[in-house]
């Protein structure tokens, strides 16, 4: 029954000419675009009008675009080829070459203290795993998840915050401070108000902590409008070292092993917002075993780790 029903089925390269005719609105655009002839394509368009027994497209002298049906089938046709990729992804990362590949995005301050520790262990454990990490805003990470480019990523969260096709577990709470160096005219400031005159640096995103940071500041009085927006930690520690601007950072970004980075922590009166660090992954993937146990791993690095209390 079942080798009935396959052979009746359209072929993926109809359902794919399907597709791009009706993106591109034309006979004559989508040839072009998928490199075939427009003979071939209005053949494969009749025979699978023909194929589900109702006309797919309005013709017209300016192209074609979807009817009713169209549309209908159009929606099905997304999905079986959403499913498809999705399932073939899952199927080599679980169990072909991919299954040896595992990448990593991450903000700075899981860079700058436990990272190190959890990369040495998850490596000793993956030896002939090839590990790729990246370091940016969770707002910048969170679409390299959607696309299976990440396995994970971690950074900071606010209350339903984050979209429903990830989730996401709570990983750390961590304080935050202003920093500037030490020979800063700002270094000895004892509140926002002392401040409004300084040259800011903070990391860009559109949401998040930072995000919610500003409405924060600006309650304060201090005005943002023209600080420096990058996505750089090291040109953030650049400019507060060296140049005498103020930046917001998470607390352990001064302590520690970090103490050689020359960011003093700026003791104000007023109490920053504490930030969520949530670990993320795509709904879309089942979970691998190289991400479960990474998620086991950092969870319990994580635990035993003080975050600016």
């Amino acid at each position: 029954m079942c080798d009935i029903l396959m052979d009746k089925l359209p072929k993926s390269k109809s359902l794919m000419v399907f597709l791009e005719v009706a993106r591109s609105g034309g006979i004559m655009n989508a040839s072009k675009k998928l490199n075939i002839t427009q003979p071939t394509v209005t053949r494969i368009i009749r025979e699978l009008e023909s194929y589900v027994g109702t006309p797919l497209f309005e013709r017209t002298c300016s192209g074609v675009s979807l009817n009713q049906a169209g549309n209908v089938f159009h929606g099905r046709v997304l999905s079986y080829i959403n499913g498809l990729q999705k399932s073939i992804s899952e199927i080599r990362k679980e169990f072909g070459k991919d299954n040896k590949k595992f990448s990593l995005g991450y903000s700075s301050l899981v860079g700058y203290t436990v990272l190190p520790d959890v990369i040495n262990e998850f490596r000793e454990l993956n030896r002939d795993v090839s590990i790729s990490i990246y370091e940016g805003q969770l707002s910048d990470l969170l679409p390299l998840l959607n696309t299976g480019r990440l396995d994970c990523a971690i950074g900071t969260l606010l209350n339903d915050e984050l979209p429903y096709e990830y989730s996401a577990e709570l990983l750390f709470k961590s304080s935050f401070s202003v920093f500037t160096s030490l020979l800063s005219p700002y270094s000895r400031a004892r509140n926002l108000q002392e401040l409004q005159e300084a040259k800011w640096v903070l990391p860009v995103t559109c949401f998040g902590y930072y995000n919610n940071l500003t409405e924060f500041l600006r309650g304060a009085g201090v005005n943002i409008d023209n600080a420096i927006r990058t996505d750089s930690i090291s040109s953030i520690i650049n400019l507060v070292s060296c140049a005498d601007y103020v930046t917001v950072l998470a607390k352990p970004m001064g302590d520690g092993r970090n103490k050689k980075l020359s960011l003093r922590p700026i003791r104000i009166k007023e109490q920053l917002p504490s930030a969520d660090y949530y670990l993320t992954w795509s709904k879309k993937y089942i979970p691998s075993r190289l991400l479960s146990e990474f998620m086991r791993i950092i969870k319990a690095r994580c635990s035993v780790s003080v975050w600016g209390e």
